[in-house]
């Protein structure tokens, strides 16, 4: 049995110039963990992403795909909620020209929205609510088996004589677990080389856009979960706990980090890393250790953008200069400039003037670094007007400062304040799925939209 790993990107259509771009372009980073969990069991795995493929052949069409390989059972991963529509549309597609096909949707949003999705959208077979390696392996033996009675597959939704069950069996994987996992195999999916070169937006009427471009970081997955309760964010410890069952922190091991990093050097002549894993500013044992062996094993020649949930203290600093080298970037997120909200909104707060001190110690290390803030729904235009002018304030005062950003965050799915927006004193109707998945671009028909796919070629 061959199985197949759907990315589906947000598509665009810009009525007034006919174009099409696609946005959500990086897949989540545990679709290599999952095709490779798949593949224990003999059974053949591919990850596909439709925007890359139909980028390079404008008549791709994933339908016939399917069907032209015999591939018995697809997944698709619906973890941004900005994908939904996409993501929806191309299954019921599938569902449609290839019944025969069992399908099962993944993800943070898909595992969120899991019991309406599939009260809503007969056409899905069954959500993997939660972590997926474990489950996803039972699942897709229970397949290539026919057999019916997926009752002791982990995490999963699906459907028993109509009726829609929810296992009771949870699986979040430890330490342990993440250690057995394999994050990265070039191998699992169609078309990598195409993929690394992927831009943020990517526009399917311009050539060259996968051709010339350098190749792009790969993040890298250091561990699992997070002790903060940031009340925008929806990949929070409550909102982990709520979605996925997990209620600690699960750390891989730096020797397994290191053994990746070398291999995406080599095979894959990636130079540039994401690392995004700050789960206890307070408590950077781990990290520290990480990082103690990445100086010794590269010697500080590693270039890394690293983002943290918390303020670095000094000896994160030192550590980091020796590991790293003078091209890395530490991205830091004050929020906003007015420390009420930030002390009010972000679990991990620090002061001004703390902020300020850090900044200078990066300046004398030369560390370079990225400041992000942030516009709220409930944010005054005074409010982000101060966030702006001090972001410049600090872009002019520390030669650390490369970039400030003033990006607008909305309503997460999970999110603290979209639970129980009373509590934060929103005015905010929680929405159900159908109205994110409503709330984007709706290109009928998605990727197999025929006016898409009348596109010349490049």
């Amino acid at each position: 049995m061959k199985s197949l790993l759907v990315h589906t990107p947000q598509l665009c259509h810009n009525k007034d110039t006919g174009e099409f771009s696609s946005n959500i372009n990086f897949c989540a980073m545990g679709l290599y963990s999952l095709a490779k969990e798949i593949e224990k069991e003999g059974i053949e795995s591919e990850i596909i992403h439709l925007g890359i493929e139909k980028y390079l052949n404008p008549k791709f069409l994933l339908s016939e795909y399917i069907n032209e390989q015999k591939i018995k059972f697809v997944a698709f991963s619906l973890h941004w909620h900005p994908q939904s529509y996409d993501v929806i549309e191309m299954a019921k597609i599938v569902k449609e020209k290839c019944p025969q096909t069992f399908i099962t949707l993944g993800g943070f949003t898909a595992s969120y929205f899991a019991q309406e999705i599939m009260e809503n959208y007969p056409f899905i077979d069954s959500i993997i609510k939660g972590e997926g390696e474990i489950p996803i392996r039972e699942l897709t033996k229970k397949i290539a088996n026919n057999d019916e009675n997926l009752s002791t597959v982990p995490n999963l939704f699906w459907r028993k004589n109509r009726e829609i069950v929810h296992n009771s069996n949870t699986f979040v994987a430890t330490d342990e677990d993440l250690n057995s996992f394999t994050f990265f195999d070039i191998k699992k999916m169609k078309n990598f080389n195409s993929y690394a070169k992927i831009p943020f937006h990517l526009e399917y009427n311009k050539k060259n856009q996968l051709n010339n471009q350098p190749m792009s970081s790969q993040g890298i997955c250091l561990g699992r979960g997070c002790t903060g309760n940031c009340t925008w964010c929806g990949g929070g410890h409550y909102a982990t706990q709520k979605v996925t069952g997990r209620n600690f922190i699960s750390y891989r091991n730096p020797d397994e980090i290191i053994k990746e990093i070398k291999m995406l050097k080599s095979e894959c002549k990636i130079e540039n890393f994401r690392f995004a894993f700050d789960p206890h500013p307070k408590n950077r044992a781990c990290l520290m250790t990480l990082l103690e062996k990445i100086e010794k094993e590269f010697e500080g020649n590693l270039t890394t953008m690293f983002t943290l949930n918390g303020l670095p203290d000094k000896n994160f600093l030192e550590a980091y200069s020796k590991a790293f080298s003078k091209n890395s970037v530490i991205s830091i997120s004050p929020e906003f400039y007015d420390e009420k909200l930030r002390k009010k909104h972000k679990t991990f707060y620090y002061s001004n003037s703390e902020l300020e001190e850090i900044l200078e110690y990066m300046d004398k290390l030369e560390i370079h670094s990225e400041l992000y803030f942030s516009t709220l729904p409930i944010t005054t235009d005074q409010d982000n007007k101060d966030s702006d002018r001090y972001g410049k304030l600090l872009q002019r005062k520390y030669k650390c400062v490369e970039k400030y950003y003033l990006i607008p965050i909305t309503y997460e799915p999970a999110a603290p304040w979209t639970i129980n927006p009373e509590k934060f004193g929103i005015n905010f109707v929680p929405k159900k799925f159908a109205e994110y998945r409503m709330n984007t671009t709706n290109v009928a028909q998605s990727f197999e939209n025929p006016v898409f796919l009348a596109t010349k070629e490049l």
